[in-house]
Order: C-alpha cells, then sequence, then structure tokens
C-alpha cells in the first residue's frame, strides 16, 4: 500500500514534534489539507521545506467540509472546494530526526528525565533582575516558530542561571501546562506574561479583473512608504505571475496553486515584520481562507474585497477579455465563465466606482490600526 504525503503548518508541526516526545500518548490530531487515504495507509508528514519528520498510523479518518457550500458569487459555474480537509487522529512515530529544529540541545524530547517542580513561561522572558521566580528549576520557555524570539528567551532564562528547557508551543495554548506536566516536571507553576503581537501584516485586496485592485495597491505602497516605517512589498498579481508563477495557466488547479505562492512570501514578509500588500483576483473563498491561516501563523491578514460591480469592470477593460470570455473565447474567466465567490470575511469593502483610489488607501490605513 503506497504512502499518502501531508505537508504540515508550523503549528503542526510544533504539535507532531510533542507527540513524538510523548505529549497525549504520543497521539496527534491534525486537520490536513488535500489528503485522500484509505484506512490502514501510513500518512508521511513532512514539513514546508518537504523533509519527511514523522509517519501517522491512522486510526480515524473523517472528511471534514472545507467550508459551507453555499456562499454569493458572481459569474456562471461551481467553484471548486478547494483546499479539502481530512481530519486525522493517530499514534505519531519518528520518520527522520528533528535535529533541524532550533536549539535540538535544549529541547523536551522523548525519555526526557523529569524533575519534580519547573516553571513555565508563556510569554515573553522578563529581564534577570526582574525575574523574580521562585526555586523551581528548570524554566520552561515555549517556541512559536520564531528564532530571534526563542534566543533571546533562552539567553535571559541562562543569564539568570537557570536552567531552560524549550518545549514547542502547542496549537491549543491552553493545554501547555498539561503537556509540560506530562513531558518535563510533576508539577508545573506558570507565569503567564504577554506574547508579543508579530509586527508584520498582510493586505489582500481582492475582487473582479478590472475593479481596481491594482492602482489601489500601489498608491497603497506609496503611502504606506510614507507613513510606516516597516518594509512594505507589492505582490501585485500580473506581475507575480511574471516570475513567482511563471509557467502557471489559468485553470482552476493553477490559480489555486499561484494564490497560495503569493500567500507563502506574504507570510515570510510578515514573519519577519514586513507588510506584504497582495492583488491577485483570489476568486475562491477556500484559496483565501488558506492564505489568512497562513499569514495568521505570524502577524495579521486584511482583507479588502474591492466590489466594483461587474460591469464597470468590462467597461473598463481596454484588452477586450471580458467580451472574449462572454464570446466563448476565453475559457474560465473569471465573473463569467468561472465564479467570483464573495468574501465572507472581508475586513473592508470597497466599491472603487464610486470611491476614488486615494480614498480607499485611507480607508485601508484606517481599518489597519490595532
Amino acid at each position: 500500500m503506497t504512502d499518502v504525503h501531508a505537508t504540515l503548518s508550523s503549528a503542526q508541526l510544533r504539535d507532531v514534534e510533542l507527540a513524538l516526545a510523548g505529549a497525549n500518548g504520543g497521539c496527534a490530531r491534525l486537520r490536513l489539507r488535500d489528503v485522500e487515504m484509505v484506512q490502514g495507509e501510513t500518512i508521511v508528514l513532512h514539513d514546508a521545506e518537504g523533509t519527511d519528520v514523522a509517519q501517522l498510523r491512522a486510526d480515524d479518518v473523517a472528511v471534514v467540509a472545507p467550508h459551507p457550500a453555499e456562499v454569493a458569487q458572481i459569474g456562471a459555474g461551481t467553484a471548486p472546494d478547494l483546499p479539502g480537509e481530512t481530519l486525522v487522529s493517530g499514534a505519531v512515530s519518528a520518520r527522520r530526526s528533528l535535529g533541524h529544529r532550533d536549539r535540538t540541545d535544549l529541547r523536551v524530547t522523548a525519555g526526557f528525565a523529569r524533575v519534580p517542580l519547573a516553571m513555565l513561561i508563556t510569554g515573553t522572558v522578563p529581564e534577570p533582575e526582574d525575574a523574580g521566580w521562585d526555586d523551581a528549576d528548570p524554566v520552561i520557555v515555549l517556541d512559536r516558530d520564531d528564532t530571534s524570539a526563542l534566543a533571546s528567551a533562552i539567553a535571559r532564562v541562562e543569564a539568570a542561571g537557570r536552567r531552560v528547557v524549550v518545549m514547542p508551543s502547542p496549537s491549543d495554548p491552553a493545554s501547555a501546562r498539561d503537556i509540560a506536566e506530562q513531558l518535563v516536571a510533576d508539577r508545573v507553576d506558570v507565569w503567564e506574561t504577554a506574547i508579543p503581537a508579530s509586527p508584520g501584516c498582510a493586505i489582500l485586496l481582492t475582487g473582479l479583473s478590472g475593479s481596481g485592485k491594482s492602482t489601489i495597491s500601489k498608491l497603497l505602497v506609496e503611502r504606506l512608504a510614507e507613513t510606516d516605517e516597516r518594509t512594505t512589498t507589492l505582490l501585485d498579481g500580473d506581475e507575480v505571475r511574471l516570475i513567482l508563477s511563471k509557467g502557471l495557466g489559468f485553470s482552476r488547479e493553477d490559480r489555486m496553486l499561484n494564490v497560495q505562492r503569493i500567500g507563502w512570501v506574504a507570510s515570510l514578509i510578515a514573519r519577519h515584520g514586513g507588510i506584504a500588500v497582495c492583488a491577485p483576483i483570489a476568486p475562491y473563498e477556500a484559496m483565501r481562507r488558506e492564505m489568512r491561516e497562513r499569514v495568521e501563523q505570524h502577524g495579521r491578514l486584511l482583507l479588502v474585497h474591492v466590489s466594483t460591480p461587474l460591469s464597470v469592470c468590462a467597461e473598463r477593460d481596454r484588452k477586450g477579455l471580458y467580451a472574449k470570455a462572454a464570446a466563448g473565447e476565453i475559457a474560465e474567466f473569471t465573473g463569467i465563465s468561472d465564479p467570483y465567490q464573495i468574501p465572507s470575511d472581508a475586513d473592508l469593502t470597497i466599491d472603487a466606482s464610486v470611491v476614488a483610489p486615494g480614498d480607499a488607501v485611507t480607508q485601508i490605513l484606517e481599518a489597519m490600526r490595532p
């Protein structure tokens, strides 16, 4: 029987690492995308870089609907339910060493020598002179896949003369203490400290071709350069296709992959404290939802629906694409022969047929404020 392969998100990778260390009886429960399997097959789990890290012997498999089936849409046809999700739970076993993880010398692993008492710090580790912790030893710090933050936390604990243990932060923060008591100490005292918010963010402008996304996004980048100290990167749909997505067509699968690539780059920008301004059509709710989930692992995503009516977009079309699509000369053209699903979770909606580009940018900047 062939193996089934699945790519883990950062949070899922942490949960798998905890299972490999013995948490929850060595079991993990994961929502995996685009997984179709037969009972008894082995699911090979790998990280975003393609490194196989573990395998899961599934004992329970259930398909979970990716989103409500009925959504408002413009255009003909039915959008694909992409990506699908499968809820899988079962025993996890190591496939390869997790030696690529930060500070493997300090990480809790299977066979860790338990201690009577430990301190778990949930967020930022105070400066040594402000620590004030009791005699609990070791001090557990959580790894949230931020190399810089983890290094700073370790340095502060060690500067206070304490032993430090690194534990992956579980996807359910409320379970951290329970897992620490399973893996590290008989009793774990918790010191609640603030988790610093990532300063990075992504702004996704979605809408029909000709809706005004590119005009607004370019002006937005100019305004951000004048008003925001963070580095801003524009990921315009047409420009991305020239390099990042060169060779992709306009089938549903290729458009999905194009937006996935934009979301991946945007998440990297957000992770490193920058601002990504993205302006693809992104017609399907499933692809926008995946991008939100990817970005929000590291920062904030602001979803802006540029809701310019189809009739106005067609009037603006200098290339005549809408007319060709209506005549059947272009297949799967969004808004005509292929649907555009109207966002149900937009943070901001702007009709660029009545709102000037400069005013639209002002609205976006206002929505960006905490």
